[in-house]
């Protein structure tokens, strides 16, 4: 593990303004004139070095076919930094599947997952936040292998806790393969001690597609109190990939997020808002997408507007099964989420084979945190709560 200085300055634009659209006609040539001066980079002056902590997964001997969440897996904890710990931002994280042996990047169908998850309790402990927090932090998946926050975010985190990094590595293609593989993960972050402006704290907030695994078809809700106009359709009764893959909500109603998609075109509707846990009205400012082989696309739906407000389409893999590319969302000014409102996730799949297909469709969002307040460092950092920050939870 080795941490390294990255460049400086700002992120790439937000890759939404790239999709295009009608392009306006070339205004006719100006009178050349003498060069304007240099205007001031002044977010570049502004922007904090960003670092880079690099980690290698153990070695995974790929010698048959895997389905999702059956390939070789393994779960390490890291530290961001040595020495006294201190308040650090993560900006971005990048998983790549490389040879063993040669260190080369593999194909990305060998990928499975890339999480890095933090300790919830001691999360709550350190940092005063009132947000409801699942205690992952990032899920890279085949389609996307590099997240990168907008410029001035980021996800706040103590360096004296370990994060916990789970990778795991799957076979869908090869029938025979005798092959010697590991993830290769970087983590970007900010040191706090070196931030010139404010940084805009983000919390993850995912949100998954259901199949009911009874007659119940929203989450959290009891049949008798269901508004279809205002709910929406809510999931429809399906079966587990995974037996005993099983979630329950305060009803002991069950649903499943890893299901059977039969041969032939699905789409299934989920009502996400109690889910979603919205403690207040705020701003989504970055959204990666979690889909298996043989998605087409998920759709993110404002059920109180009737407004799509996200839709991400994926690009299958050329001659194989897997996932070339899943879209993402990235703004600055970020897309307008409210409390009161009804939300609703509506994925496509297209099972093109004979046989019955493993899926998942998830959106991890990540929202403004607005209850958030730095913690006291000076007393964090003390000889006694460093002694006291090493200890795992509940000790």
């Amino acid at each position: 593990m080795h941490l390294h200085p990255a460049l400086r300055g700002p992120l790439a634009a937000a890759l939404l303004s790239a999709c295009g659209g009608a392009s306006s006609p070339a205004p006719a040539p100006a009178e050349p004139t003498a060069p304007a001066p240099a205007t001031p980079e002044v977010a570049v002056v502004d922007a904090p070095p960003e670092h880079l902590f690099s980690v290698t997964s153990p070695v995974y001997h790929i010698d048959r076919k895997y389905k999702s969440m059956f390939g070789p897996d393994a779960l390490q904890e890291v530290r961001l930094l040595e020495g006294p710990p201190e308040l650090v931002w993560i900006t971005g994280y990048q998983t790549t599947v490389v040879s063993a042996d040669t260190e080369q990047p593999m194909s990305q169908e060998f990928m499975c997952h890339a999480n890095l998850d933090l300790d919830v309790q001691r999360y709550y402990e350190v940092f005063p936040t009132r947000v409801p927090l699942s205690g992952r932090v990032f899920t890279l998946s085949q389609g996307q292998q590099d997240i990168r926050l907008p410029p001035g975010f980021g996800i706040p985190v103590w360096t004296g806790d370990p994060l916990k990094l789970t990778t795991q590595v799957l076979n869908l293609n090869l029938d025979k393969p005798d092959l010697n593989v590991k993830h290769q993960v970087n983590i970007r972050f900010v040191r706090d001690s070196e931030v010139r402006s404010p940084m805009r704290p983000l919390f993850q907030a995912a949100v998954q597609g259901f199949k009911a695994l009874g007659d119940a078809k929203h989450y959290g809700l009891e049949e008798g109190d269901v508004n279809a106009s205002t709910h929406g359709d809510g999931c429809s009764v399906g079966m587990s990939a995974v037996e005993g893959d099983v979630d329950a909500d305060k009803l002991g109603q069950k649903f499943t997020a890893h299901w059977i998609v039969e041969p032939g075109r699905e789409e299934a509707r989920t009502n996400v808002t109690r889910f979603l846990n919205l403690p207040y009205d705020t701003t989504a400012h970055y959204i990666a997408v979690h889909l298996h082989p043989f998605a087409e696309s998920l759709k993110l739906n404002d059920l109180t507007t009737g407004e799509t407000l996200f839709e991400s389409k994926t690009r299958p893999a050329n001659g194989k099964i897997g996932i070339e590319h899943i879209d993402w969302f990235e703004s600055k000014e970020g897309l307008k989420l409210y409390k009161d409102h009804e939300y609703e996730l509506v994925s496509v799949y297209n099972n093109t084979t004979t046989e019955p297909v493993d899926s998942m469709a998830v959106m991890y969002m990540y929202l403004l945190d607005k209850t958030f307040g730095k913690p006291d460092v000076a007393s964090l950092a003390s000889p006694t709560s460093e002694a006291d920050l090493s200890k795992p939870a509940g000790m």
